[in-house]
């Protein structure tokens, strides 16, 4: 068993044991949960995020950054006014889609838990991923740093969002139509990034990685 698959079942022994962490997870069976333990395979970024948030441990306490954690209240912290937020090396597309090139956490930054709650964020389910593309400029320019809240996945019409549709990462802004469908959109409009549309046939091909709630980037150059 490895560092990573202990860690998850000690976790899951937070909240009964793997079998009362199961219910918890989109799309992850008893038996591949068993696989992350016995290190046959590991999960996914978005998974270890529902893991974390399931047993209330960080994701930097699961894959072995963090060595002690404190319980505070119903969750497991390791420090009490900062938090390390796990950077995933996801490249989400501001633009037409990339494949995440690896959903493990290569990082962490450090953010102050008054900063990140001032965003309206929960400091305990935030990450951060990379925007790439120009379909988001100006609001998220190319190389910009995103702060994504995973605990937010009601999508609300007009917010922007880090998606993963089937093997694409994608940050766009939720567009409602009156008639029900989701349109994933762009804000370069002169740059004439069509929409992607969503319509209940199409849901399951959808799942919201979080909501952004922070653009960091450096000084952008005149255009």
């Amino acid at each position: 068993m490895t560092d990573l698959g202990a860690r998850i079942r000690e976790a899951a022994g937070f909240i009964g044991g793997l079998d009362k962490l199961e219910p918890a997870l989109t799309g992850v069976s008893r038996r591949t949960l068993s696989d992350y333990v016995a290190a046959k395979s590991e999960p996914k970024a978005s998974t270890l995020i529902e893991i974390a948030r399931a047993t209330g441990v960080s994701v930097g306490w699961l894959m072995g950054e963090e060595e002690e954690i404190v319980a505070t209240g119903n969750l497991l912290l390791d420090h009490e006014n900062i938090v390390r937020l796990p950077r995933f090396d996801a490249r989400a597309s501001a633009g037409r889609g990339l494949v995440p090139v690896n959903e493990m956490p290569i990082g962490e930054v450090a953010f102050g838990r008054d900063f990140l709650r001032n965003l309206g964020a929960n400091p305990e389910y935030c990450y951060i991923v990379e925007a790439r593309g120009d379909s988001m400029w100006p609001t998220i320019p190319d190389g910009a740093l995103l702060i994504a809240d995973a605990s937010k996945t009601e999508v609300d019409d007009g917010r922007i969002y880090h998606f993963n549709v089937m093997d694409r990462a994608l940050v766009k802004r939720a567009r409602w139509s009156m008639d029900g469908k989701l349109y994933l959109t762009s804000d370069n409009i002169a740059a004439g990034y069509p929409s992607e549309e969503f319509t209940a046939d199409r849901i399951d091909e959808l799942r919201v990685g979080g909501r952004i709630m922070f653009t960091g980037h450096a000084p952008m150059p005149l255009r």
